[in-house]
């Protein structure tokens, strides 16, 4: 309990990657749990694997909202 994410979050199997790419960009997750439909952890959807998958205009793009501070300095 205390290394882990207190809220974690995950995509399923069969979901699209635009959705599971949107959640790790509202969340700024580097990593994603990936379950079936069991509900049993089946992999890991990584900020690597994303950037291989799409444009890499896009892929720049996914980083750098992934990657900023949630509270900016001021």
């Amino acid at each position: 309990h205390e290394i882990m994410s207190r809220d974690p979050a995950w995509c399923y199997s069969d979901q699209d990657i635009v959705e599971a790419t949107r959640l790790m960009m509202q969340k700024q997750l580097h990593r994603l749990l990936v379950k079936d439909r069991d509900e049993q952890v089946v992999g890991i959807l990584s900020l690597g694997d994303v950037s291989t998958h799409v444009d890499p205009e896009l892929a720049g793009e996914i980083t750098r909202a992934i990657s900023e501070p949630s509270h900016p300095e001021r």
